[in-house]
């Protein structure tokens, strides 16, 4: 928790969201392997509030080709600005621009952070998370683990479709 009235012009601010706190931020099934870290600098210019510095985390994911489960660390770096709620209801219509996609809104003197760090860190998460690049992933026709086991299943014949694409693509 930042309590702006405390921050003169910059501060930097040390922490962590233990995986038990993390879990209470949202629905997620990210096995975290240790607290997420943080060391952000809070730099204040009159009401307008910046956020910036690293986010780290280390977590247990499952591969999408071969669902085993695999060991990631990821070094994020959070930035973003924040200004007062009330320039939100100041200007009925205001056409929004890049800069403006990482502007979030304050209200009161205190500030968590740890709705923002979770966001980053939920944003930087694979949607489809692989092993490694090599991953073989599962035969379609025995279920064996192709990164472990070989299998002798015959290759699947490939569609006129997919032919095409091929042509099409090479």
């Amino acid at each position: 928790m930042i309590r702006l009235s405390e921050i003169e012009d910059t501060q930097v601010l040390k922490g962590e969201m233990d995986t038990v706190r993390f879990q209470q931020m949202g629905d997620t099934d990210l096995k975290l392997l240790k607290p997420v870290t943080y060391e952000l600098t809070v730099a204040k210019f009159d009401d307008t509030v910046a956020i910036d510095g690293p986010v780290n985390v280390a977590a247990r994911l499952e591969c999408g080709r071969c669902l085993e489960e695999f060991d990631i660390e990821l070094a994020l770096t959070l930035s973003i600005k924040l200004v007062p709620g009330t320039e939100l209801t100041q200007s009925p219509e205001k056409e929004l621009h890049g800069e403006d996609l990482d502007v979030y809104y304050y209200e009161g003197d205190e500030i968590d952070i740890d709705p923002f760090v979770y966001e980053e860190v939920m944003l930087n998460i694979p949607v489809r998370p692989l092993c490694s690049e090599a991953c073989k992933g599962i035969c379609p026709q025995c279920g064996k683990n192709r990164n472990t086991e070989k299998c002798d299943c015959p290759e699947a014949p490939s569609s006129l479709l997919g032919e095409k694409l091929k042509s099409f693509l090479n």
